[in-house]
């Protein structure tokens, strides 16, 4: 039965053996069949170039008549062979010249262009099609022979072996066939269907798909029927990578991606009770080293991601879920070959030929910073995962230092020092610590805990490293800029880390002392690297980064030592002093961190809701607010006088805006505290909340005025915000919704003294100021005087009802003689604006006057006529046509409005 079993399957896998067979008939059929219709093209151009020829030459002369002989009856042809053609035939090309525009007219480019799709899915995209479908004809022929029981395990897995065999060795035979026919062809006439490696897709889709299904049927023998151990699977899947690899030199780089893919799933598909980290790293360094030689020896850049894929994906999953021997130094091993695989990979090898040189591209430069990301994070895992003992943080060291030479080797590739620093920085940030240690001074770190020592140390090694080593080679290095901004940042960042992670932000003065220390470290730097000052730009950002490392070191000696309100103005001390350093030191790194250190300023004093509960003495004006918000305001005037000198940027706007943010909270929160007692109390009286609207007018007006001056925008736009706060207060608050005379608030004793003049006259004479001057945009003004118009026809009327009802105003009925005098008042109002129009020769004064006047005819008219009696009538109808005809005689008198001319 056995042998009938045999006889089957051999009938079942011939198909399979003829339809290749079949295919690679048809694939030489056909090519065959473009090579001579290419030779039928060159026949037939060499035709039509020959016709033109002897057209060109024209009839030959006939010879002149003899007296003795007789014309020649014979044919012209050999005086046409004498003479020489018009143009010399060139020796043709092997590719054929295009046609004639008389063949080559019609519809040609449509041809052309469905020839190479035709060709991209017949040569290209069927045949990979025909090869995966091959190998799931060998997995569907399996599982029938499964599913019927047709043949035992072991004839099953030898007929899929000799049916991927077969496939290679087919596409051996052909790729051979195809290079042999190539060099026989004509030069310049490639087969139809080459790749770029010198192999037709046909013969990549048969290696392929034969090296996908000896891969299956290898798995198959191992994990489906028992039929070999894994210390023989392990080697036979290897191999059969290692195998496709190796014909991927003669198949091209689709079979590369083939056994790559199997090479680094052979530890998956291989699954041991016992795994270990040794044999199975060690395969996987094999592997790498192996496949980045060849796709670097054959330039198949795109193949490296598998490989940088494959690499460190392994170790991530082993960390995972280690098993009980992690094998931690095996696994760091690893990691750190990694980086001089992918190093040689970019740097190259001198001593091996095919490998000197360096490869400059751009994927292989992102792919080595890729490679040094992914290997730091795959050391940092290691370091958890092995709970930070000295051998991880060993390895973890070497590999940042591997970096570090790495980027001193390479200048084109130095920025992976900040990979380097990242390393040691996310090690130190996510260390498993105890509690935080709240002490007042540094004494518990004379005997501390042993993991708070080992914490320690590794920070201090840190900081030599990245500060001391980035220095020591900043005369070696091709740019020192990024170094000694390494150099510069890494200790303050570290001191940082060091400082939460043991003590949680709390204050701590010997903190301080520490900090200060760096800062004095950081000038020592900053003086060495002055001495080599030559006009460079890279030493230029060398002092610049570590004159910025000394004033980090003094802001973190302020934060570690100082709260509330003086740490925002030991942040803003330095901005002057940041000032004075980049007017010595021409290096954009220190305006980019003056402008940070700005914005934290900005955020504490502007945007900190627990200011208004930072405590505040009784005493008015001498209190934190004092230094609180007038050291920053100076600081930030200075600073940007010594910024705005060199330079009209960001930096300097934002200085600006905080110089008016912090003036204007200074007067604002002084101002409250002296009429109320505290900077949070709620709106309760008209005349000290008016106080605040008019401050604020104030200081936009003097704002809209010096930035108009200056032409700087930051300050005329601080004018404008500023106006539209006191104008929101003015208008909404005090005139509609806290007006007294509805809400019953004491306007004072003394008219024109009192809390109606703060709200309504002081403002207006401010707008009005604003309009006369024409300050801000051009809707401005306009906004301007037209409240200084309302607020003061407001003002004239509360001031009545003040005089007549005392400082408590209310809606009641008014009396006649009120209701006269805001008829008088109302005309004297109109009549003061026309004088100061027809005066000034302003057309809107004049205008709104004139409207002022009709109002109080129609008052006249309309209500004094019956609200009034007796002499108080008389008097209002006098002063009113008195009043009329002076504007009459006024306007007669300086003719504001000038008649056009006639005709």
């Amino acid at each position: 039965m056995d042998g009938l079993f045999i006889v089957l399957g051999l009938i079942l896998v011939s198909p399979f053996v003829l339809s290749i067979w079949a295919l690679v008939a048809a694939y030489r059929t056909r090519r065959r069949l473009v090579e001579l219709t290419e030779k039928f093209r060159m026949v037939d151009h060499r035709v039509i170039r020959l016709a033109e020829a002897v057209a060109a030459a024209g009839p030959s002369p006939a010879p002149p008549p003899a007296a003795a002989e007789p014309a020649p009856a014979l044919p012209s042809e050999p005086a046409a062979a004498e003479t020489p053609p018009a143009t010399p035939q060139p020796e043709e090309p092997a590719t054929p010249a295009p046609m004639p525009d008389t063949v080559s007219a019609g519809p040609r480019p449509s041809r052309a262009s469905g020839w190479r799709w035709e060709k991209a899915l017949a040569e290209n995209w069927l045949v990979w099609l025909g090869g995966v479908t091959l190998a799931l004809g060998g997995a569907f022929l399996v599982k029938l022979s499964i599913d019927y029981g047709l043949l035992v395990p072991g004839v099953r897995v030898i007929l899929a072996a000799l049916l991927g065999i077969g496939l290679a060795l087919g596409a051996d035979r052909l790729a051979r066939r195809e290079r042999r026919e190539e060099s026989a062809s004509p030069a310049g006439s490639s087969p139809a269907g080459s790749s770029p490696a010198g192999s037709s897709y046909v013969a990549q889709a048969l290696a392929a798909s034969g090296a996908a299904i000896l891969f299956a049927a290898i798995y198959a023998a191992y994990q489906l029927y028992g039929l070999i151990g894994p210390t023989l699977a392990f080697p036979l899947l290897a191999l059969t990578a290692g195998a496709a690899t190796a014909m991927s030199l003669r198949h091209g780089p689709f079979v590369a991606a083939v056994g790559l893919v199997g090479a680094y799933a052979v530890p998956a598909l291989v699954v041991t009770e016992t795994p270990q980290a040794l044999p199975l790293f060690a395969y996987l360094a094999f592997v790498t080293a192996a496949s980045l030689a060849l796709l670097r020896h054959r330039a198949w850049w795109w193949l490296a991601w598998l490989s940088l894929v494959g690499a460190m994906v392994w170790p991530l999953l082993w960390l995972a879920e280690p098993p009980a021997n992690p094998g931690f130094a095996v696994v760091a091993a690893y990691v750190l070959a990694q980086i001089v695989l992918f190093a040689a990979f970019r740097r190259g090898i001198a001593q091996i030929g095919f490998l000197a040189g360096i490869a400059d591209r751009p994927e292989v430069r992102i792919l080595t910073r890729l490679a040094f990301i992914a290997a730091a994070l795959v050391m940092v895992a290691l370091v958890h995962t092995a709970g930070f003992d000295t051998a991880s943080l060993a390895a973890s060291f070497a590999a940042a230092v591997a970096m570090l030479w790495f980027a001193w080797r390479d200048p084109a590739l130095d920025d992976v020092i900040a990979t380097s620093g990242a390393l040691l920085g996310l090690v130190l940030v996510s260390w498993e610590l105890p509690v935080f240690v709240q002490q007042t001074d540094l004494s518990i770190y004379a005997r501390p805990p042993a993991q708070i020592a080992h914490f320690l140390s590794t920070a201090v090694l840190a900081a030599l490293l990245l500060g001391g080593g980035c220095y020591a080679l900043l005369g070696r290095v091709a740019r020192p800029g990024r170094w000694a901004a390494l150099s510069a940042a890494a200790p303050a960042v570290i001191l940082l880390i060091a400082y939460w992670r043991l003590h949680g932000f709390a204050l701590d003065i010997g903190w301080s002392g520490l900090a200060l220390v760096l800062a004095a470290l950081e000038l020592g730097g900053a003086a060495t690297v002055a001495r080599r000052r030559n006009g460079a730009v890279e030493i230029e950002i060398a002092l610049g980064a570590y004159a910025i490392g000394m004033l980090g070191g003094t802001i973190l000696a302020a934060t570690f030592a100082l709260s509330n309100a003086w740490l925002s103005v030991a942040l803003a001390l330095h901005l002057p002093a940041m000032g004075w350093v980049e007017g010595k030191v021409r290096a954009p790194v220190i305006r980019w961190a003056a402008a940070a250190i700005a914005g934290a300023v900005i955020v504490r004093l502007a945007l900190n809701p627990y200011v208004l509960d930072y405590p505040l003495s009784p005493a008015p004006i001498v209190n934190w607010l004092l230094y609180g918000y007038g050291v920053p305001a100076l600081a930030f005037i200075v600073a940007t006088r010594q910024f705005g000198g060199r330079a009209d940027d960001l930096l300097v706007g934002l200085l600006e805006a905080g110089s008016i943010l912090f003036t204007a909270a200074l007067l604002t929160l002084e101002l409250r505290h002296l009429l109320y007692g505290s900077i949070a109390a709620p709106y309760t009286s008209t005349g000290k909340d008016a106080t605040q609207a008019l401050l604020w007018l104030s200081l936009s007006t003097f704002l809209l005025w010096l930035g108009a001056r200056r032409r700087r925008p930051v300050l005329r736009w601080g004018g404008v915000v500023l106006f539209v706060m006191a104008s929101a207060q003015t208008v909404i608050w005090h005139a509609l919704i806290d007006n007294p005379l509805w809400s019953g608030d004491a306007v004072g004793h003394l008219v024109v003294f009192d809390a109606l003049s703060l709200a309504f006259a002081l403002p207006a004479l401010l707008y009005a100021l604003i309009a006369w001057l024409r300050l801000g945009p051009a809707p401005l003004p306009f906004t301007a005087r037209t409240l200084a118009v309302a607020l003061a026809f407001l003002w004239l009327n509360l001031e009545i009802r003040h005089v007549f009802q005392g400082e408590h105003l209310s809606l009641a009925r008014a009396s006649e003689a009120e209701w006269y005098t805001y008829s008088a008042v109302w005309l004297a109002f109109a009549g003061i604006g026309l004088a100061a129009g027809l005066t000034l020769r302003s057309e809107w004064l004049r205008r709104a006057a004139l409207i002022g006047i009709g109002v109080v005819v129609a008052k006249v008219f309309l209500s004094d006529m019956a609200q009034l009696s007796g002499v108080l009538r008389a008097l209002s109808f006098l002063g009113l046509g008195g009043v009329l005809i002076g504007i009459g005689y006024a306007y007669r008198r300086f003719r504001p409005v000038q008649e056009p001319p006639a005709g």
